[in-house]
């Protein structure tokens, strides 16, 4: 016999609870049974008592069964044909009903009839353990006691009461964690459980990413228009040698639109390391706003300060990005960056200024006009961007790895402020 190695707070298995089968088959009493499995007594009575399976008999179980005759107990004056004896509801409405009980079941302590050899042709009530069937409901009972969290109706109200405002201001789930997951005491996997469970106010929808979108359509090959600005020594191809060959950072550079009929665009400018991007409202979506734009930031920040901040810029290859002459040259004269651009219908080379261009549409939804904004509300806008915390950031905003990395100088010159994480809001009823 197989012996069970002892273990503090260790289940039954099922080859435990098939020796346990088979040991009451033997008519071992449980005692013996739990030497056996080298557990406790206790162990072994609890799971018989709790996983044993009564089994009725297909005849009554009256004391009075062999010589019984009554006919019509259930409902006098039906005629009914059959023995009462032979009919399972007649039991409930007969005066003389008495159940018997087997005498080797009273007497077995174990309280099960797995031991008795008539236990497949008699007719008392009896109670059989079936090592397979008390697997499963182990099983059953294992998951079930696992389901729901741990927590009570006070904590889940203070999690919801400090959560669900934020998530509808438009933050995400990792920001919200990474500012009040210590304090609450959840992980980033249960709060995303809970709103999808709906057991706290904010649901999917409050959540961008979570709601599910349309596919994107295929582009054709007529849904492209290569703009063929690149001049000699400003392709790809050079910006790769050049970085190559020194130790210099890169700013990602590029325009978003507001209403394809309005004139007003935003130039924005991304720092790939941190993650930090300003933005300029430009009048016009031309050459020549861009480089006014450039003239202006030039202005507030300083020749120098401006070269040491933008020494390489990489953009694409639309018509506002044309006069690279004009993008380079100081407003004193000389040299103030270097810009280069990227390959053709390949806007993914400078992806990272691209894909923080969502946090500004979450703001300023496609196709929304940008006339009613001035430069104020834009750089509040990314100052809540700026502000937002990012897990490819470890947890940081832009914000605190820029200024790692960028003179103090630059922020206040911008008039730059990082926005508390409770007041970011990434909705457009920031700008209403």
């Amino acid at each position: 016999m197989p012996i069970r190695p002892s273990g503090k707070f260790s289940h039954l298995s099922q080859s435990d609870r098939s020796v346990i089968a088979e040991l009451l088959k033997q008519g071992h009493s449980i005692n013996f049974i739990s030497r056996e499995l080298n557990c406790a007594p206790s162990t072994i009575s609890r799971e018989v008592r709790n996983h044993s399976e009564k089994r009725t008999p297909r005849h009554c179980d009256c004391i009075y069964f062999k010589n019984c005759t009554l006919k019509d107990v259930c409902h006098p004056g039906n005629n009914c044909k059959g023995l009462c004896r032979n009919c399972p509801a007649a039991k409930k409405y007969c005066q003389d009903y008495s159940i018997v009980y087997c005498e080797n079941a009273l007497s077995n302590r174990t309280g099960v009839c797995n031991f008795c050899p008539k236990r497949g042709r008699c007719n008392y009530s009896r109670y059989v353990y079936d090592p397979t069937k008390a697997q499963a409901e182990a099983d059953k009972l294992l998951v079930s006691s696992r389901k729901g969290r741990n927590i009570t109706t006070e904590h889940l109200q203070k999690i919801d009461s400090i959560i669900s405002p934020l998530l509808k201001k438009g933050q995400s789930i990792y920001h919200v964690v990474q500012t009040h997951g210590p304090e609450l005491g959840i992980s980033e996997s249960t709060l995303r459980r809970m709103v999808n469970d709906c057991d706290i106010e904010a649901r999917n929808l409050d959540l961008r990413n979570t709601v599910q979108r349309k596919a994107r359509r295929k582009k054709t090959d007529n849904s492209y228009k290569t703009m063929n600005t690149v001049k000699e020594g400003h392709k790809y191809e050079d910006y790769l040698n050049y970085i190559s060959e020194h130790d210099v950072a890169t700013v990602q550079m590029d325009c978003v639109e507001g209403k394809k009929d309005e004139s007003p665009v935003l130039l924005t400018l991304h720092f790939p390391l941190s993650h930090m991007q300003i933005a300029v409202i430009l009048g016009e979506h031309t050459s020549d706003a861009v480089v006014h734009g450039l003239d202006v930031l030039e202005i507030q920040l300083g020749s120098e300060l401006f070269a040491e901040c933008f020494p390489l810029i990489l953009t694409d290859n639309g018509h506002e990005f044309a006069d690279i002459e004009g993008i380079e040259r100081s407003i004193n004269g000389g040299k103030r960056t270097m810009v280069f651009f990227c390959e053709p219908n390949r806007s993914d080379e400078k992806g990272n200024c691209e894909n923080n261009h969502k946090y500004i549409r979450y703001v300023i939804p496609k196709g929304s006009s940008l006339e009613p904004f001035m430069q104020s509300d834009i750089s509040l806008m990314m100052d809540h961007i700026n502000s937002f915390k990012r897990k490819s950031l470890g947890g940081k905003c832009p914000y605190e790895i820029g200024r790692m990395f960028m003179p103090e100088d630059f922020f206040l010159r911008l008039g730059l402020e990082q926005i508390p994480p409770d007041e970011v809001n990434l909705t457009p009823s920031l700008l209403r």
